[in-house]
Parts: C-alpha cells; sequence; structure tokens
C-alpha cells in the first residue's frame, strides 16, 4: 500500500511538472494535498533518478527559492508514439513512390547504421565480432546475446524487438537487419527463429567462412 502511494506521489509530481516548469515545492505540494517536507523528501529521489532538476532563483526580497522541472529523462517517461508516426511516413511513401523506395530507404538505414559501428569490429576475430554485434543490438534496444552452437557456429537471439509494428508492415526492415549482421560479421548468416513467422523471438546462426573463398572484407 506504501509503495502504491509513493508511486502515485511520483507520477503525480512528474504530470505537475510537464505542465508547470520551475515550480517550487510548495505549489507542488498544493497540487500533491502533500506537505511541503513530504514532497520534498520525493523531489530529492526524483532527482537523484536524473528525473528532476533544480535550480535556485534569487529575489529581491527573502531567500533565494528552489525551483523544480523535468529533466530530459523525466520528460521522455511521458508517452511517445516514434513507431506509429514511423509507420505513418513510411506508409506515405509507398504511396507517394511506391515498394521498391521503402527498400532503398532502410538499405540506407542499414549502410548508415554499419558505418557507423564498423569501427569497434575492426580487426576482431570472428567469435569477438559476434558477441560485439550482440552489444550493438542490445544498445539499440533488442536485448541480444550470443551463445556458442556447435564447432565455430554462434547463435545470436534478440530477445526484444525494438521496431515490432514497422517490422510488421514492412518486411524489409528485417531482411536489411540480417544484411547489417552478415556486413559487420562476416561468415554465413542465416535466420533461424522469427517473431513474424509466430516465433517468440529473432535469432541467427552465424558461421565463420572458411578456405580460400573466406570474404576478408565487407561492403558499406
Amino acid at each position: 500500500m506504501v509503495a502504491s502511494q509513493e508511486h502515485s506521489t511520483r507520477i503525480a509530481i512528474l504530470d505537475f511538472l510537464k505542465t508547470h516548469a520551475d515550480s517550487e515545492a510548495n505549489a507542488i505540494a498544493e497540487f500533491c494535498g502533500l506537505t511541503t517536507v513530504a514532497v520534498r523528501r520525493h523531489l530529492l529521489k526524483l532527482r537523484a533518478e536524473g528525473l528532476v532538476q533544480a535550480r535556485t532563483e534569487r529575489r529581491r526580497l527573502g531567500r533565494p527559492a528552489a525551483l523544480y522541472s523535468l529533466t530530459g529523462l523525466g520528460d521522455a517517461q511521458f508517452p511517445r508514439d516514434y513507431s506509429g508516426f514511423a509507420s505513418d511516413v513510411l506508409s506515405a511513401l509507398v504511396v507517394l513512390d511506391g515498394e521498391p523506395k521503402i527498400k532503398e530507404v532502410f538499405r540506407k538505414r542499414r549502410r548508415t547504421l554499419t558505418a557507423r559501428y564498423a569501427a569497434r569490429f575492426k580487426g576482431k576475430n570472428f567469435e569477438n565480432r559476434v558477441h560485439e554485434m550482440a552489444a550493438v543490438l542490445t544498445e539499440c534496444g533488442y536485448m541480444a546475446e550470443a551463445a556458442p552452437f556447435g564447432s565455430g557456429a554462434y547463435v545470436l537471439t534478440e530477445h526484444n524487438c525494438a521496431i515490432p509494428d514497422i517490422a510488421k508492415c514492412f518486411p524489409a526492415a528485417c531482411e536489411e537487419e540480417l544484411c547489417f549482421i552478415r556486413d559487420l560479421v562476416g561468415g554465413e548468416v542465416k535466420r533461424v527463429s522469427h517473431l513474424l513467422a509466430g516465433d517468440r523471438q529473432c535469432s541467427y546462426l552465424l558461421k565463420e567462412e572458411r578456405g580460400p573463398g573466406r570474404r576478408t572484407s565487407h561492403r558499406m
């Protein structure tokens, strides 16, 4: 019960600061129906979490006042519709320029990402490139991990899809993801499970190419 009340108070404070930036603790307390002392305690925790910031305003009369507002992280707690917006834009692009343009857009994005992360893979052996790819995908929101699978092979599993709505509407996103992995890790890359096929996650089987035909560079 106490935890629930504390959570409700946190939400109320963030909501108030969203619409009333640079507010004093007493104004927040009045809105929440709490004492100023109690609100200051909550504000202290929110500041420690990086959700709220304070600045001091000096006034002609009286003591300086602490004014509270949301940080960028605090503002990010409120609803966003990036996925819906992106889907609408891509759908409009299909109508205007056709399906090939969508594939071109995702191909361009893949090449941009490949160039962005290429330095992190340079000079690493196959195993380390696989684990570096898991780290990159995790940073992008995919909760990825790599595990050995037989001799010289690895399974790269994504426990979360960062763009599920877009992937459902535009399969080119998934096609370019496979190419992105192949560009940076090298070797053979094969998708072995797919969310869109009804599987619980997306995963890839990665094998190092050996012998004279082995690829030594990646096209950007």
